[in-house]
C-alpha cells in the first residue's frame, strides 16, 4: 500500500475515535440524534485494528526506507485511536445520560449538571456566592410582574372576594437535594398551572438528612414571577421524631458580639443574590428534657425576625403557627395572645409579614370555637390585616377529598374571615398516574367539585369540595395591550 493511502486510513481511524469522544460530551435528547457511543467506539476500534493489520503487511513487503517510515506512522496513529476509543467508552459508561431505547422516557441525569442549593445552618454561614460554582444557574432572571389591579377584576360568582388571598405551600420538586435548576429532559413533573388563584408560593422542602434551608429553584421563581406571584424559600426545623436537633436552632438564632444575626444576613444575601422573594419559617423542633425549648428561644426568634425585616424590608417573611411566645410547641390554629407577638410587638411594631395558621380549625372538636372568626376579631384588636392570616388546610393526603368546614372559613355571603393557606396542593401531581389525571386533579382542587368557577357553591357538608374559585377571584400578571 502506498504511503499516502496508509496515512489516510490511519487518519480515518483517529477521526472515528474523535467522533466517539464528541458524542459522549453532548447530551442526546432523541434516539435519532446519533448511534450509541458504544457502537461508534467499536467501529473506531475495528477500523484501527484493520489499519494496524495492513500496516504490518506493508512492513513485511517494504523495500524502501520510505515505506518503513509510513508503517511506523500508521502504527502510532492506530494505537492512539484505539486508546482514545477505550477512554471514551469508559467515559460514556460513567456519564449515565446516553439515550437508549430502554431509557428514552426516563429522566436523564448528568454527573456534572448544576444543582439547586440547600443548606444546614452551618453550611449557609459558610456559603459564599463568589465561590458558588452553580451560582449563574440558580439565579432567577424574570422580574416579578405587576398584576392587574384587583379593583378592575370582575367576580365570576357571588362569593368571590377581591381581598381574600391564597398561599400555596407546594412540593415543586420531589426532594430537597439533587434538583436541576432548570429541569431535565422530562415533561413528567409538577408543572403547576393555576397561578391565577395564588398570591404567594412557598417552595416547600427541607429534611434532617439533606438540609433545612431551601431556596426555590430558579425555574419555579421565574414561572411564579411571570404570573405575578412572589416565590419564597423554606426554613424547616423538624420535630424530634423526624430528626430535629436543638443545635440547628441554636446556630440559626446565634448572635455575634454586636447583636447581629449572621444567619439572617445570609438568608437575606441568598434571596437577593438568587432573586426570590423571602422566607417561610417553620419551627417545630420541640426540644428534649436535656435541651428544652424555652421562652428564650421564642424571644430570640422575634428579635431575629425584626432584624431580618429591618435589614431587608422588601423581602417577605412568613411565620408558621407552631412555637408560642412562651417557647412551647402548641399549635393555636388561630391568632391568639400566644402567637400574636410574631406579627406585632407590644408597642404595635410589625414583626413578620404574615402567619400561616395550623390546620385544626376545621376539625369537629374545635368547630364550636369558630377559630377563624375569632382570629379576625383578634386581628382587628391588634390593627393586623386579617387577610395576612392564612387558614391552613392540609390536602397532602387526600386532595379534594379532604373534609373542610367551609362554613367556618366564610360567612353565608362568601366573605372569608381570613385568607386561605393550602399545604401541598402538589397532591394533584403526586397522586396521579398520568398527566391527564394530574390536570383533572388540579382542575377540581383549584376550581371546585363542578370544575366550573362560575358555579355557586352552597355549603351543605364538609365532604363537598368548594375549591378555591368559590372564594378567590382570578388574578393575572398580564395586562391587556391596546
Amino acid at each position: 500500500m502506498k504511503r499516502k493511502e496508509l496515512l489516510r486510513r490511519a487518519s480515518v481511524a483517529g477521526l472515528a475515535a474523535i467522533v466517539a469522544v464528541g458524542t459522549s460530551a453532548c447530551q442526546q435528547t432523541k434516539k435519532e440524534t446519533g448511534a450509541p457511543t458504544e457502537a461508534v467506539t467499536e467501529a473506531a476500534a475495528t477500523d484501527a485494528a484493520q489499519v494496524e493489520t495492513e500496516a504490518r503487511e506493508t512492513e513485511a513487503a517494504a523495500e524502501t526506507e520510505t515505506a518503513a517510515e509510513a508503517v511506523a506512522a500508521a502504527e502510532e496513529t492506530a494505537a492512539e485511536a484505539a486508546e482514545e476509543a477505550k477512554t471514551d467508552a469508559d467515559g460514556a459508561a460513567a456519564s449515565r445520560y446516553q439515550v437508549t431505547e430502554e431509557n428514552q422516557n426516563r429522566e436523564l441525569v448528568m454527573n456534572d449538571q448544576p444543582e439547586s442549593s440547600y443548606w444546614f445552618p452551618e453550611q449557609l454561614l459558610e456559603w459564599n456566592a463568589e465561590e458558588d460554582k452553580d451560582l449563574e444557574y440558580n439565579v432567577s432572571t424574570v422580574p416579578l410582574a405587576k398584576r392587574v389591579d384587583k379593583e378592575n377584576l370582575t367576580p365570576v360568582n357571588s362569593t368571590q372576594n377581591t381581598d381574600t388571598k391564597v398561599m400555596a405551600i407546594s412540593i415543586m420538586n420531589s426532594s430537597t437535594s439533587g434538583n436541576a435548576p432548570h429541569g431535565l429532559n422530562s415533561a413528567n413533573c409538577n408543572i403547576f398551572t393555576y397561578w391565577q388563584y395564588v398570591d404567594e408560593l412557598v417552595y416547600w422542602g427541607g429534611s434532617s438528612g439533606e438540609g433545612l434551608i431551601v431556596p426555590p429553584s430558579p425555574d419555579v421563581t421565574d414561572l411564579g414571577h411571570k404570573n405575578g406571584v412572589p416565590v419564597i424559600g423554606t426554613v424547616f426545623f423538624p420535630q424530634g421524631v423526624a430528626g430535629g436537633k436543638m443545635e440547628w436552632l441554636d446556630t440559626f438564632l446565634s448572635q455575634d458580639a454586636d447583636g447581629n444575626f449572621p444567619v439572617a444576613d445570609k438568608l437575606i444575601e441568598a434571596a437577593q443574590t438568587y432573586g426570590f422573594d423571602g422566607w417561610f419559617i417553620n419551627q417545630e423542633t420541640e426540644g428534649t428534657e436535656e435541651e428544652p425549648l424555652t421562652k428564650e428561644y421564642a424571644d430570640t426568634m422575634q428579635l431575629f425576625i425584626k432584624y431580618f425585616k429591618e435589614k431587608a424590608p422588601d423581602l417577605r417573611l412568613v411565620y408558621y403557627d407552631s412555637m408560642t411566645v412562651d417557647g412551647e410547641m402548641d399549635w393555636q390554629n388561630a391568632l391568639t395572645d400566644k402567637n400574636a407577638a410574631y406579627l406585632v410587638d407590644e408597642e404595635g411594631n410589625a414583626v413578620a409579614d404574615e402567619m400561616f395558621l395550623n390546620f385544626w380549625w376545621t376539625d369537629e372538636e374545635l368547630a364550636d370555637e369558630k377559630l377563624l372568626e375569632a382570629s379576625a376579631e383578634k386581628a382587628a384588636e391588634l390593627a393586623i390585616d386579617p387577610y395576612d392570616l392564612y387558614a391552613g388546610i392540609d390536602v397532602q393526603a387526600n386532595g379534594y377529598n379532604t373534609p373542610i368546614r367551609w362554613d367556618l372559613f366564610a360567612n353565608e355571603d362568601g366573605t372569608s374571615h381570613t385568607s386561605l393557606g393550602i399545604y401541598c396542593p402538589s397532591w394533584a401531581y403526586f397522586s396521579a398516574s398520568t398527566l391527564d389525571g394530574f390536570h383533572k386533579n388540579e382542575n377540581t382542587l383549584w376550581v371546585n367539585s363542578k370544575r366550573d368557577p362560575s358555579a355557586e357553591m352552597e355549603y351543605t357538608s364538609a365532604d363537598q369540595w368548594h375549591g378555591v374559585s368559590a372564594y378567590v377571584i382570578e388574578k393575572s400578571g398580564f395586562e391587556r395591550r391596546n
